[in-house]
């Protein structure tokens, strides 16, 4: 008799001893010695609860392979009867020194495709490098193989060099002679030879990217929406790095198996930079992957690897070493540490995190490996891990249309704007810039304060541009995502085009304010009279963002107590403390006043208050001072300026569904409550009664709406406060405080007139912010689009973007330079490249005839040119 363990539901992960599992065991069973493969079956099927008449069940043992310490564990698919035998008479003999079977089973629904491993399998060393269902094939292609003819040899794609020693090797005085009729046995096989003159270095190759789209978003931070009690209007004007790579085994034994020739290369990559040495491709065929040590024939190192029966993983078949050459050489950088292999590195790191900079990749790098990237290097290196998971930057522009056109089937009332140039190809247009709208966001803007927020964000990805936004505010305060756009450059056309279709397709003819900076080319959309946004005409109401303004004058002035005098002056809600404001800045610093005195002015005008001061607004702001555009950026879409353009809408989708989804479930948990108003106001009311209490009421006027209202007398920090007289107009629901007018919220002034003449205070808040509204915002919800092969078909114009508008890095000729600096990887120096260093040539004894293209060739301009 002897144990089993069974698991299942969780993942194989690789640890210290080799192959285990991310999950304890699903159950044990003291089995009987001659149990059967048929009878462990019935077994695992009882057991689980696995449907046997749905699944097929993958078996795999952890083995024993004995060869890298006391344990090393592999894993052993059991097909059979005979393999299950074989596993099971050694576990009972003690010839693998563990005294129990370990399963590791998974299920997988017949008609699919039956593989040899758990198809959950993990490698946390290696990020992700497993290929996904786009990217399996039932054979093994060989990645950089590309057969010529008939007996001829296979040129492998050039790319980087690196060493590596295993943990368990041959000798090269016991191996040599029996690795060479190994060799000889293999090219008997009928393969072709594949080995060149030049040996080509070799480098890791990220896998293609799939355009195809699922139901779930490519990343989980697409849904997330944290910290949201921030993402509010700012009332008041009032003043966090990725996950390391793990450890990577770089034991490298016969048997040892890889999930991918990828991982393979990786593990041999990672150890040879860590350890300053190279490698090269040998041979690489649909039968056989071998690498050599770069120094060879004076170092005899040599590795290879043969595919599995499942035509993706990979089984180290013979390693000759270890290595001889020496690793002691001074390298500023390595030709295999690339920026696909860094990309590949950082992959998982930027799926969690994506504003991870330039500057922590360099330090993640610094810390595992003895060399210093190049902040270029480690920008693209990010360019490459985001096209990766998000799609390629130029094919992106292709999914584009087709993916707005399922999502405004799936969500009626979605609008969607198209600005684009003509081409050869009636089929085919240039992209200028595309303009959307949720259908639900457009809805609900209609309950929400008439009040937008516009702001704009520079898009860092390949082809640059704009990203240009507008925020609605809803009764709590909360911001509503409520149109987005992409353009080439902000400009006076485009701020043009996007308003006038935000006019007539998304909010409507009522009169709105709205929030902005004091760019030119927005001032100049508010005096055309058929942008539909004139303030001449009364369509609109346009009002400068205060920290924005704040600034601005910082950089003028730089003083902060003198930005202090202006952000306590520009929120004051009476004239009176406004103009103490002002006065003060004047006594401080004459040249600040006048600036402020200009701020929005136009001819003939000696002051526009009234578009940047809350006491002079008319009430058209509601005390909202600031666009929010940092804070919907930041906290709703953070991130979404570096993606490609089609990853950018499916952003703006997947956080609004979820953003959208949690309102509306706070919302009802206020209309449950029986509250007339949001949180929010609910909370200041209280806070204003209790303050009215204290207040004396002077003049009660009876058959009359004008009352007189004198506050409480208070001593605070060691000054007179208070005895202050008030004049409340019911009637016309004022107060010479102005809160009433500015915010369409009673102060404490009228609270206490309601509270002496038993007034119903509900007349006197506005509607725009009760449950029924809140609720209303955000009570129709976004509808998943679906998978890519459940969209309808599209057969309209398809978009590209404009060539002219890809994004530029360092200019190779700055001004007064006569072209191109070459410098050395190898070396560092200035004038010549790595293929003719006299170190190189020093050292070989001889000038390499092979040639080695690379990024680091030339000084960093090369690496912003591949992004």
């Amino acid at each position: 008799m002897f144990p089993i363990n069974v698991y299942t539901g969780g993942v194989v992960e690789n640890g210290q001893m080799g192959s285990t599992y991310s999950k304890p065991p699903a159950f044990t069973y003291p089995a009987q010695d001659s149990m059967t493969f048929d009878e462990l079956r019935q077994l695992v099927f009882r057991q689980t609860g696995i449907n046997e008449e749905k699944n097929n069940l993958s078996i795999s043992a952890r083995w024993n392979a004995g060869t890298a310490g006391p344990y090393w564990f592999v894993l052993m698919p059991i097909t059979d009867e005979n393999v299950w035998r074989m596993i099971v008479d050694n576990t009972i003999s003690g010839y693998t020194k563990w005294n129990m079977v370990e399963l590791f089973v998974d299920s997988i629904p017949k008609g699919a495709s039956l593989g040899t491993t758990p198809t959950k399998t993990a490698v946390p060393c290696v990020p992700d490098i497993q290929p996904g269902p786009s990217q399996c094939s039932n054979q093994f292609t060989p990645v950089r193989s590309k057969r010529v003819k008939k007996n001829s040899r296979r040129e492998v794609k050039k790319t980087k060099r690196f060493d590596f020693v295993g943990a368990n090797v041959a000798n090269d005085s016991d191996k040599d002679n029996s690795g060479e009729e190994e060799d000889e046995e293999w090219q008997g096989e009928g393969e072709e030879s594949d080995e060149d003159e030049d040996d080509l270095p070799l480098d890791f190759e990220l896998p293609k990217y799939s355009a195809r789209r699922t139901r779930d978003p490519p990343a989980p931070f697409f849904k997330d929406v944290p910290d949201m009690q921030s993402a509010t209007a700012d009332c008041q004007f009032s003043d966090g790095k990725g996950r390391p790579p793990e450890p990577v085994d770089a034991s490298l034994y016969v048997g040892r198996l890889f999930s991918s020739l990828d991982h393979l290369k990786w593990v041999v990559l990672d150890y040879h930079i860590r350890e300053n040495r190279m490698v090269v491709t040998d041979r690489a065929s649909t039968k056989i992957y071998v690498l050599k040590c770069e120094q060879w024939p004076n170092c005899r190192w040599r590795l290879s690897a043969v595919p599995t029966g499942d035509g993706v993983s990979f089984r180290i078949r013979f390693i000759r070493g270890p290595h001889s050459c020496s690793n002691e050489e001074v390298r500023k950088d390595h030709r295999n540490l690339s920026s696909n292999f860094i990309a590949q590195m950082i992959r998982n790191m930027v799926r969690e995190k994506l504003d991870t900079s330039p500057k922590d990749i360099q330090e993640i790098v610094k810390k595992r490996y003895p060399f210093t990237l190049s902040y270029n290097k480690a920008w693209l290196a990010k360019q490459k891990a985001i096209a990766h998971l998000f799609g390629e930057w130029r094919e992106s522009y292709t999914l584009l249309a087709p993916l707005f056109n399922a999502i405004q089937a799936s969500n009626p009332g979605t609008k969607v704007n198209w600005w684009s140039d003509s081409t050869a190809d009636p089929k085919v247009r240039l992209l200028r810039g595309v303009s959307w709208a949720f259908g639900p966001a457009i809805k609900g803007f209609s309950h929400c304060r008439p009040v937008i927020g516009i702001d704009s964000a520079i898009l860092s990805g390949k082809y640059g541009g704009k990203l240009l936004f507008v925020v609605a505010y809803d009764a709590e305060g909360q911001l509503l995502p409520l149109a987005f756009s992409i353009v080439e450059t902000e400009n006076d056309e485009s701020w043009y085009w996007f308003m006038y279709w935000l006019r007539r397709e998304v909010v409507g003819t009522r009169p709105l304010c709205v929030i902005s900076d004091r760019q030119d080319y927005i001032l100049r959309l508010f005096d055309q009279p058929d942008s539909g946004w004139c303030t001449g005409t009364g369509e609109a109401f346009h009002r400068y963002c205060s920290r924005y303004l704040c600034e601005s004058f910082q950089a003028v002035f730089k003083k902060e107590e003198l930005v202090d005098l202006v952000k306590w002056a520009l929120k004051q809600n009476q004239p009176s403390k406004f103009q103490l404001g002002m006065t003060h800045i004047l006594q401080a610093n004459r040249e600040a006043y006048n600036w402020l005195m200009k701020v929005g002015t136009k001819p003939l005008e000696e002051s526009a208050y009234h578009v940047w001061t809350q006491c002079e607004d008319g009430g058209r702001r509601y005390g909202i001072m600031t666009t929010n555009g940092p804070e919907c950026l930041n906290t709703i879409f953070k991130g979404i300026c570096e993606l490609p353009i089609t990853a950018m809408v499916e952003l703006t989708f997947h956080k609004s569904a979820k953003y959208f989804a949690e309102r509306k479930e706070a919302a009802s948990k206020i209309q449950i409550d029986n509250q007339l108003w949001s949180n929010k106001i609910t909370a200041i009311l209280g806070l204003r009664k209790d303050k009215a209490s204290k207040h004396e009421i002077t003049g009660y006027h009876f058959g009359t709406s004008i009352h007189e209202v004198k506050t409480k007398i208070e001593m605070v920090n060691s000054r007179q406060k208070g005895g202050v007289k008030h004049v409340v107009r019911l009637d016309q629901r004022s107060c010479d405080c102005q809160k009433p007018q500015l915010t369409g919220i009673p102060c404490s002034h009228m609270l206490a007139i309601c509270a002496f003449g038993s007034f119903d205070i509900s007349q006197f808040v506005d509607e725009a912010y009760s449950v029924g509204r809140l609720l209303a915002t955000w009570v129709l919800q976004l509808h998943a689009f679906g998978s890519s092969e459940d969209w309808p078909e599209y057969t309209g114009i398809v978009y590209e973007p404009n060539g002219h508008n890809k994004k530029r890095g360092r200019r190779k000729r700055g001004k007064g330079s006569l072209g191109p600096v070459n410098r050395c990887s190898m070396c560092g120096q200035i004038g010549h490249n790595k293929k003719r260093c006299q170190r190189k040539i020093d050292y070989e004894g001889t000038s390499t005839s092979h040639t080695d293209v690379t990024e680091e060739g030339q000084v960093d301009i090369g690496l912003i040119q591949e992004g």
